[in-house]
């Protein structure tokens, strides 16, 4: 979605120009942030994973300078940041082993999530990221694919079913 814009900015970001830092950050924040609230389940640990986040996929930008797979890219660092506080904050273990096991099973539910949108159609996968991450509504997300109002209704269907079979597959094996 943000892939060609990125390539520019990216390069121009490498030559530490402070606007492309900018509208680099504008545009994944949210994502990274929904990422880390999710994992982290904590508004204020979300932002401070989203933020550092950000400083580190800033700070290696030169070293990422094809632009394609920014997105991913820097999700995985918020993923792998989050992981990291999650461990820390399991090293001394609660008496009661439960909430540990809560958690394991929240991150491999997370996890689930993700291979099963991985898994969609890219036509159903948008749709169901603008409307979820984005906080679109569907008109709007059929405007900005260029599609009706029903053919994105339809497709948002369409995915929750797709990801709902995904998902109950997976944990019937």
């Amino acid at each position: 979605m943000h892939s060609g814009s990125d390539q520019g900015e990216i390069a121009t970001a490498g030559a530490n120009d402070r606007a492309a830092y900018e509208a680099l950050v504008a545009s994944h924040y949210r994502q990274v942030f929904a990422v880390c609230l999710g994992m982290l389940s904590s508004i204020h640990d979300a932002e401070d994973a989203a933020q550092e986040t950000m400083l580190k996929g800033l700070a290696n930008m030169p070293n990422h300078s094809d632009g394609h797979g920014l997105r991913a890219w820097i999700l995985r660092i918020a993923k792998n940041l989050c992981v990291d506080l999650l461990r820390k904050r399991n090293r001394p273990r609660p008496p009661a082993h439960e909430p540990a096991v809560q958690l394991r099973q929240d991150v491999n539910a997370l996890y689930d999530m993700e291979q099963a949108l991985q898994r969609l159609p890219m036509e159903l996968r948008v749709p169901l990221m603008m409307y979820y991450f984005d906080g679109r509504n569907a008109a709007s997300v059929a405007e900005s694919l260029n599609i009706s109002h029903a053919t994105a209704c339809q497709r948002l269907r369409m995915a929750r079913r797709q990801l709902h079979e995904f998902m109950t597959e997976r944990t019937a094996q």
